[in-house]
């Protein structure tokens, strides 16, 4: 009788669960947030200009036609380039935040460049999946996603090129996609709701759209952080829930 408590004991404790997931990632974020939320903040510089091109608020000198055009898709990849590196970035110090060390944002960089290009491969790649997924309907779009959710810690963390590291996420997904997509959708429903209220309030009262623009960069590089730090914490217990490793295992690749 022992014998089995201790058994299911053993096999609840490898379940993947999704309120120790946001336990996790929030006491990881609340630890690193200036420093994590800094990385974010340097990759969301592209989409502030992106905003501003679109509301006409940036004082740039009027540019039409081909000259528009060129600069938005220069802005969109360089967005796109900032994110895979902040991702990876951000992966690598979280690791090191749970093996119990002490954060080192140069360190965490050069661990991202190393797996750069393969990081940048998986972003384009799942953002095409996605896109013709959703095509025939959301549904379809949302399922695709679920399944690649981990793809980039795949990446960096097991070395694999970006239709590997897909293929592995979504082996490592399987079975609880649907707590992966809750996961998602509630911090994205709250993240979303809090941001809107709380610009609203500050453009009606704090006097103007300039503080709501400022506010907006601020929050979005505070919950791209914090969104960052989920996705990893959730690749983490997938493994340790699946496989029975620990962190110091799962990290030990960078050491």
């Amino acid at each position: 009788m022992a014998d089995t408590l201790q058994s299911v004991a053993r096999f609840a404790e490898s379940e993947f669960r999704v309120g120790r997931v946001f336990n996790r990632a929030f006491s990881v974020f609340s630890r690193n947030l200036l420093p994590f939320s800094l990385i974010t903040a340097v990759a969301s510089l592209p989409n502030l200009l992106i905003l501003t091109f679109q509301t006409g608020d940036a004082k740039i000198a009027p540019i039409n036609g081909g000259a528009a055009a060129g600069k938005f898709g220069f802005v969109f990849v360089l967005a796109i380039v900032l994110y895979a590196l902040s991702q990876a970035t951000l992966l690598y110090a979280a690791f090191e935040d749970m093996r119990g060390r002490r954060v080192n944002l140069i360190d965490s960089m050069r661990i991202g460049l190393r797996r750069f290009l393969a990081i940048l491969g998986v972003a384009i790649s799942s953002a095409i999946l996605i896109g013709f997924a959703s095509i025939l309907l959301v549904i379809p779009g949302l399922i695709v996603f679920t399944m690649i959710f981990v793809a980039t810690p795949v990446c960096v963390v097991e070395k694999l090129g970006p239709s590997k590291s897909m293929s592995r996420s979504a082996a490592l997904t399987k079975g609880n996609r649907w707590k992966i997509f809750g996961l998602w959708f509630v911090t994205l429903a709250g993240g979303t709701i809090a941001q809107s209220v709380l610009l609203k309030v500050i453009v009606v009262f704090g006097g103007g759209t300039l503080l709501g623009t400022i506010f907006w960069f601020v929050w979005s590089a505070v919950f791209g952080a914090f969104y960052a730090i989920l996705v990893v914490v959730t690749y983490h217990d997938l493994r340790v829930a699946k496989e029975g490793v620990d962190t110091d295992q799962i990290a030990a690749v960078f050491d």
